[in-house]
């Protein structure tokens, strides 16, 4: 009995096919390509542009607390709207500061840097 139940909430997954025109370009972030987009946090468009999103996030935000919706749809739509809006903006935040840019360094790597910055330290008497 217990089994049938289990299979009438058992979660259904569902697959979607999603034809692509053409392959997408790979852009690797080199050195040059972070340069470029960390200058874009000063840039006058650009920081519209951002403050533009924040507003259109707020004005989400308000018209889901504030107005009384038709539909649970309505309500969705606007939600949905606040979550990208705030998810794009931490998206750009962590592209254009400097605390993004750093790479990733082996543990391995990381390790025996440490072992021979201590080993050079060393001072070593007698030895030849």
């Amino acid at each position: 009995m217990f089994s049938k139940l289990r299979d009438l909430f058992k979660p259904k997954v569902v697959y979607k096919v999603v034809e692509v025109s053409k392959p997408r370009p790979s852009y690797r972030w080199d050195q040059n390509t972070k340069d470029a987009v960390s200058t874009l946090a000063a840039h006058p468009g650009f920081v519209a542009l951002t403050e533009r999103l924040a507003l259109a996030k707020a004005q989400l935000e308000t018209t889901i607390k504030q107005t009384r919706h038709k539909d649970l749809q309505t309500v969705e739509f606007l939600q949905s709207g606040v979550f990208w809006s705030e998810w794009l903006q931490e998206q750009v935040a962590k592209a254009t500061t400097k605390g993004s840019t750093r790479t990733y360094l082996d543990p391995y790597e990381e390790e025996l840097k440490a072992f021979k910055e201590l080993d050079s330290r060393i001072e070593r008497v007698g030895m030849e």
